[in-house]
């Protein structure tokens, strides 16, 4: 079982605590590198494209990558705030470890929207992202606290698989995607207990019909962000055929969009959803039968 608490996550976050400017100022991609690490990436996945045309895929890639992470962010850093007023005074290492992450995913969002600027300025074009993110921070914010914790646990939880798995040890990789995704890494690790924290305390509130509620939203939601992902791929095809200056075949075109769709359910689901310390809260806020539904509902959106 975890063991966290809101008083070593605040003063590690004081540690690790960095700037913008200190993290991107006066940096700039390279072109000639990758910009995201293969696994992450559909460019390990495609088949009729050259390493050159592969190396290109993974620089539009980073335009989502980083703009479905600030998307998210969207909805985390107001349900935070709202959480640490709960506590206030009475309960102050509480309240000042989640106003802290709150304060962090703002900053965050902020680094994000920055790093779209200078992927744009290198590839040459404006990126077409998907939008509406208020609306859809509305709709996530508008289910139970339980099911946002959950969503949000697996968002923590797959940010810090990203580093250590991805990118770390990717020699290949642009050092400014390196720089960017460690000081993400740094401070989302905190953040991740904090979410597990308060989603064991809200879980410990709700009774048996809140709880089965809680987890029918989870899954509702989970198919919400399959929905933004694939939404997002057909931006991704649309960007990279405007980077390649070329008409891509409906063979390519094809081979490209599974392979973008793969990559980012792995990249933004199920690396979370499988992720042990994800699947550790999972078994010890749910039952056996809610276990199984959100097993049999996973299973069916990646057949």
């Amino acid at each position: 079982m975890a063991n966290y608490s809101f008083e070593n996550c605040l003063e590690t976050s004081y540690k690790v605590n960095w700037r913008i400017e200190d993290v991107i100022g006066g940096k700039d991609f390279d072109p000639l590198k990758r910009w995201l690490p293969e696994s992450l990436s559909a460019a390990s996945r495609v088949t009729g494209f050259t390493e050159k045309e592969r190396r290109l895929l993974t620089h539009v890639e980073m335009a989502s990558y980083a703009h479905l992470f600030a998307y998210v962010e969207e909805f985390i850093a107001p349900k935070v705030s709202k959480l640490a007023q709960e506590y206030e005074i009475d309960e102050r290492s509480a309240y000042d470890a989640l106003t802290n992450f709150a304060a962090e995913e703002v900053k965050h969002m902020n680094l994000f929207r920055k790093l779209r600027v200078k992927v744009n300025d290198t590839v040459g074009f404006d990126t077409d992202l998907v939008g509406n993110q208020a609306a859809t921070a509305h709709f996530v914010l508008g289910k139970s606290t339980g099911a946002v914790l959950l969503l949000t646990a697996c968002i923590e939880w797959f940010t810090q698989r990203h580093f250590t798995e991805a990118f770390s040890d990717d020699e290949g990789l642009d050092p400014l995607t390196k720089d960017v995704f460690r000081a993400h890494w740094l401070e989302e690790a905190q953040h991740a207990k904090m979410d597990h924290l308060e989603a064991v305390h809200e879980f410990g509130t709700l009774d048996d019909p809140q709880r089965d509620q809680a987890v029918d939203e989870l899954i509702e939601l989970v198919a919400a962000v399959d929905g933004l992902l694939k939404d997002q791929v057909e931006r991704d095809i649309a960007n990279f055929t405007t980077y390649l200056d070329r008409d891509l075949s409906d063979a390519e075109t094809d081979d490209l969009r599974q392979a973008l769709i793969g990559s980012k359910q792995w990249t933004f689901i199920q690396s979370g959803v499988t992720h042990p310390r994800f699947q550790e809260l999972i078994q010890e806020v749910t039952t056996a039968p809610q276990q199984d539904r959100i097993g049999s509902a996973l299973a069916t959106l990646f057949k």
